[in-house]
């Protein structure tokens, strides 16, 4: 309720309706969609090889096991972490260390 004096003195009495209208920052109109030309990128999906240790690893008749991949010397790899071989390198994606296999050049 309207106290007697307050909003009296602007001619406003009880149960008078009262319209209000108030300016609003950013309302700017909404943005229209955007319509891609080229279609998504597909990601690389990375192919899950069963019983990968075997590749490092083989085992004779007597049970003596060899390594068949190349451990990383590399002090910041430390043990475990085997070298990939490539037809002309050896990579370790830990630190990056490559060895290249260098070809005679004589024919």
């Amino acid at each position: 309720p309207l106290v007697d004096g307050e909003l009296a003195l602007y001619g406003i009495a009880n149960n008078n309706t009262l319209n209000l209208n108030a300016e609003l920052l950013g309302g700017g109109k909404k943005r229209k969609k955007k319509t891609y030309t080229t279609p998504k990128k597909i990601k690389h999906k990375r192919t899950k090889v069963k019983l990968a240790i075997l590749k490092y690893y083989k085992v004779d008749e007597s049970g003596k096991v060899t390594r068949l991949r190349r451990e990383c010397p590399n002090a910041t790899c430390g043990a475990g972490v085997f070298m990939a071989k490539h037809k002309d390198r050896q990579y370790c994606g830990k630190c990056h260390l490559t060895y290249v296999f260098q070809k005679d050049q004589q024919a």
